[in-house]
């Protein structure tokens, strides 16, 4: 299968809900409890087969913490799917998705992009649940997105939140001419530093073919 067309994609969300481990997850198959603050933004490719296609996805892992949330929209510019990740242990988190992560998102980007919300920790299940499935579902129905509860400690469901994202960037953005006119613009590769703060505007990587 040939390479048809790549979607950049954002993690967004609160510090701490693990999306770090999500996108660990995908591109390495691995987790670890404990995960370096995540600076700015981290970025990796992943290619996969959806329907028949591969897909290359672009991914940007953007910081949660407050400090680093005025450099959020930045990472915006382009972005044709955002993954919307809450802690399904914590309701702040979740709520915090309503009153900050999609007013910023709205603010600053495409209005027409694909969605995803993601409940993530589900094997804190049976311990720790504060946020009930049918309430996160709502508020996603609510917003035109996909929902999934996730784990990324057991890498429960964490593929096909991006095969179905790919899936939905396909419905809402259908023509192969969009993606050949745009360029996937990145980083070096170490975005875990204080001493560059990435402006991905200004950066292009130097060995994708990546239409993001």
């Amino acid at each position: 299968m040939s390479v048809k067309r790549g979607h950049k994609v954002c993690l967004v969300g609160n510090s701490g809900v693990g999306k770090s481990s999500i996108f660990h997850r995908l591109v390495r198959d691995t987790f670890t409890e404990k995960v370096t603050l995540t600076i700015a933004a981290a970025y990796f490719e992943k290619e996969l087969s959806v329907n028949g296609e591969t897909v290359r996805m672009c991914i940007w892992d953007t910081a949660g913490a407050e400090r680093f949330r005025s450099l959020t929209p930045l990472f915006y510019r382009g972005t044709d799917g955002i993954v919307l990740v809450y802690d399904i242990t914590d309701e702040r988190s979740f709520h915090n998705l309503r009153t900050e992560w999609i007013p910023s998102i709205r603010a600053s980007a495409d209005t027409n992009m694909a969605l995803v919300v993601v409940g993530n920790k589900l094997d804190l299940e049976e311990t720790g649940r504060v946020v009930p499935a049918v309430e996160a579902r709502g508020y996603a129905d609510l917003l035109n997105a996909i929902f999934f509860e996730t784990s990324a400690k057991t890498g429960e469901n964490v593929e096909r939140i991006f095969t179905e994202l790919a899936l939905k960037i396909r419905e809402t953005k259908p023509t192969y001419e969009e993606y050949e006119r745009r360029v996937v613009q990145i980083p070096g590769p170490s975005l875990n530093s204080d001493e560059n703060i990435p402006d991905p505007s200004n950066h292009r990587h130097d060995r994708s073919k990546c239409t993001c």
